[in-house]
């Protein structure tokens, strides 16, 4: 899925794509204004007990890196003595959430939380934490949930994509913003992504400071902090652990199905790997084993590099070497404001 300032649409569509992004923005501001004046909007309480809920959310479509940045919230709120609850609507989810892409991910990345995967979050958070010792020192964490804002919330934390920010772009499909940017105003706190280049930090810096009236509150990197590659010569359970230099100078195709497919090919770059091919698909859509194996035979490849996100969802192991970046978040500023804002929501819990 190509990313342009044009939106998710082709070109020959753009005198429709601007007409859909005003009626689309006509629809988004009379929502908005009725959840501004409280209507829809609900306390997330069972049983007389109160839960707190921090969102991370962003205000374009596609990928800033939210669901590593969740999992490190819930790794501060496990630090804190608290029990993380992801609640998130699950894409390509099954009946019961669990074939959702993001939520097999979370079982990987963040094993101690509960999750919670429906739609309806407030409904399906009231069901699952009606048993109090589930309940017991809860903290809900509402994955991509600055549009869901029928779940009252303690801590707003948006994204902004420091590689492809958006802010200055139109409304969709015209663009790639949800809602106006002058709605980032709504956050508590505003965090940089993907943050490595420092030009681009900058210009996004400056967008934020735009439409926000005051810069980001912090800054962060998604790092790669080892390789689980697969396949080959491998340990007792089939996979083996490298630094990321393993793969210096190694023929690669960089394989992914994620909302900014281009920051992962410059990741896989950026860790000295000749990308020989590329295997992408849309954001959230599944590769097959099948298809990656004809692409790294066409390309002479010795790996497939590709996101864990897209590992979860193989129909089976292909006979190509893999490689899954074990990913980690880096912050250059701002850790201790974010930190603190995520200790202060997670206080606000009221006793059952």
């Amino acid at each position: 899925m190509g990313h342009d300032a044009r939106g998710p649409l082709p070109a020959f569509a753009m005198p429709f794509a601007w007409i859909a992004a005003r009626a689309y923005g006509v629809g988004v501001g009379v929502r908005n204004a009725r959840l501004d004046r409280g209507r829809g909007v609900r306390r997330l309480e069972v049983n007389g007990a109160r839960i707190p809920v921090i969102s991370v959310g962003n205000l374009t479509a596609g990928g800033t890196g939210k669901s590593p940045f969740v999992a490190w919230v819930c790794a501060a709120l496990e630090h804190g003595g608290a029990r993380p609850v992801i609640a998130m609507r699950g894409y390509a989810a099954s009946g019961d959430g669990s074939r959702s892409d993001e939520a097999m991910e979370y079982a990987t990345t963040a094993p101690n939380a509960m999750l919670v995967v429906h739609p309806r979050r407030h409904a399906a958070l009231t069901r699952a934490l009606s048993d109090a010792e589930l309940r017991r020192n809860a903290i809900v964490v509402l994955d991509d949930g600055f549009q869901h804002r029928q779940l009252a919330r303690e801590l707003d934390i948006v994204l902004v994509d420091a590689s492809r920010p958006g802010l200055d772009g139109d409304l969709l499909p015209n663009g790639w913003l949800r809602e106006p940017a002058r709605n980032i105003a709504r956050a508590d706190i505003v965090v940089l992504t993907k943050a490595h280049d420092p030009e681009q930090r900058a210009r996004a810096s400056r967008l934020v400071e735009q439409v926000r009236g005051r810069g980001p509150d912090a800054v962060c990197d998604h790092a790669w902090r080892e390789l689980a590659v697969h396949g080959g010569p491998a340990s007792q359970d089939g996979v083996r652990r490298e630094p990321v230099a393993w793969l210096s100078g190694r023929t690669v195709v960089s394989a992914c199905a994620l909302g900014n497919p281009a920051h992962f090919r410059s990741m896989v770059a950026r860790a000295g790997a000749v990308v020989a091919a590329v295997a992408e698909k849309g954001d959230h859509q599944a590769l097959s084993a099948d298809e990656l194996d004809a692409a790294a035979s066409r390309a002479r490849a010795e790996a497939i590099v590709m996101s864990r996100k897209d590992w979860v969802k193989l129909d089976r192991a292909p006979k190509a070497t893999v490689v899954v970046p074990e990913l980690a978040i880096d912050f250059v500023e701002g850790e201790a404001r974010v930190r603190a804002a995520i200790s202060a929501a997670a206080a606000r819990k009221s006793a059952s």
